[in-house]
Formats: structure tokens, C-alpha cells, sequence
């Protein structure tokens, strides 16, 4: 009796993403939008750094690796996530609308602020992670928070909860963890090099990189919903 040919079950392919293409992407977006983009980024920055200011002038610049240090530049941390967090969706909003063609309004950055409680809790996910790869190499950088990376904007434009864009951003992003790190490395090295010319160049380069990361999300986006479609 011949036996049934066994033949594996089809598997989605690997999407394939470039940092050049995603660059090239959001460069196109900043030549229409640039400005705005660049200036709701510094909006942003703008009470992080005060307290961080005040922090020094009021308490004094402790020694570099001192109790003192740490402690302040954990708070000072803290600060910062917690209002990035209140804009996040704002600047979420700003980058898909320029990347597709739309004109960004500052108005989003208030509208944003609905997101508020979403983007506090993947920022705070986002710093244990990071504090706990630091000693581990990476690892649980790699594992966890790259596939979350790009709930916030599901969050933002499919209008879904925490838990439902932090599932969804798992399950597009899973198969391309490795990919997807290597290219959240990428970007961080543009951001730093916009902060090493002179500070100024910290806002165009962050409003570059969240256009560059919208341009990822589109794709994944695409990919989940061609799969549904066939399936």
C-alpha cells in the first residue's frame, strides 16, 4: 500500500524592507513636510530638556558614575518618558499622514494626547527592556521589544487597544525580529549622527527616522493584510 505524501504547509515569506528604501521614503515625505515634521519634533523635546535643565541648576551636576548621578538621571528619565508619551501619537499621526502624501497639521500633536495612556505603557515596556539588555547582550531587546516596535502605530491608525496593536505588531513582526533590530539599530546611529551635528540636526533626524519607520509599518501593514486575504 503506497503512503500519502507528506508536503509541508506553505509558510509566509520573509518580507523584505531595506533602510534605504525607507530612508529614501521618508526623504521624499521631508522635502513636502520637512519643516512642520522637524518642528513639532522640537516641540516635543522641549519640556524634556527644561527638566533636565532645571534638574542641574537646581540640584548641581553630580559626579559621572556617582549614586547621585544615577538617580537623577533615572528621574530625569522617567520625566522625559512620561512626556514624550503625552505626544507620541500626535507625532505617529504627523509621520503617516506626510508619508502618504497628506499634509501633517500640528493640531495632531494635541489630538494625540488620546493615546496618552497606550504610549506610556509601551515606553515604560520599552525601558525595562532596554535596562535588562543591557547586562544580557541584547537578547530581550531582540526578543520583546522589537516586535512591539511597531505597535504604536497600529495603535494610532488602525485605532486599536494596547493589547490588540501590541498583538498584532507580534504577530506581523515575528518572523523578522533580526531584520527588524538591525534596522532599529540603523536608525538609532542617524539619530545619534543628527545629535553629534551641534544638537540642531537632532529634530530633522528624528523626524527622518519616524518617517522610516511609518514606511516599515506600511509594509508590514500590507503584508498581514494580503495574508488575511488569502487565507
Amino acid at each position: 500500500m503506497q503512503g500519502e505524501l507528506w508536503t509541508p504547509e506553505p509558510t509566509r515569506p520573509r518580507l523584505e524592507f531595506s533602510l534605504g528604501e525607507a530612508l529614501d521614503d521618508g526623504m521624499r515625505a521631508m522635502r513636502r513636510s520637512g519643516v512642520v515634521l522637524t518642528l513639532a519634533q522640537f516641540l516635543v523635546a522641549l519640556p524634556g530638556a527644561g527638566v533636565a535643565i532645571a534638574f542641574r541648576y537646581a540640584l548641581g551636576q553630580p559626579h559621572f558614575a556617582s549614586r547621585e548621578y544615577v538617580e537623577r538621571t533615572l528621574v530625569v528619565s522617567a520625566c522625559g518618558a512620561v512626556l514624550g508619551a503625552l505626544f507620541r501619537g500626535g507625532l505617529v499621526r504627523m509621520s503617516l499622514d506626510a508619508l502618504r502624501g497628506t499634509a501633517p497639521r500640528m493640531g495632531d500633536l494635541a489630538r494625540g494626547v488620546r493615546f496618552f495612556p497606550a504610549m506610556l505603557a509601551l515606553e515604560i515596556v520599552h525601558l525595562v527592556v532596554l535596562a535588562l539588555s543591557v547586562p544580557l547582550l541584547a537578547v530581550p531587546y531582540v526578543l520583546v521589544w522589537t516586535p512591539l516596535a511597531l505597535a504604536p502605530f497600529a495603535i494610532v491608525d488602525k485605532g486599536e487597544g494596547l493589547v490588540a496593536a501590541a498583538r498584532w505588531s507580534w504577530a506581523a513582526a515575528r518572523r523578522e525580529r533580526l531584520h527588524l533590530f538591525g534596522f532599529l539599530l540603523a536608525t538609532a546611529v542617524v539619530s545619534y549622527l543628527g545629535v553629534v551635528a551641534c544638537c540642531v540636526g537632532a529634530f530633522p533626524a528624528a523626524a527622518l527616522v519616524a518617517l522610516a519607520t511609518a514606511h516599515v509599518y506600511a509594509r508590514f501593514d500590507g503584508e498581514a493584510r494580503r495574508s488575511d486575504e488569502n487565507q
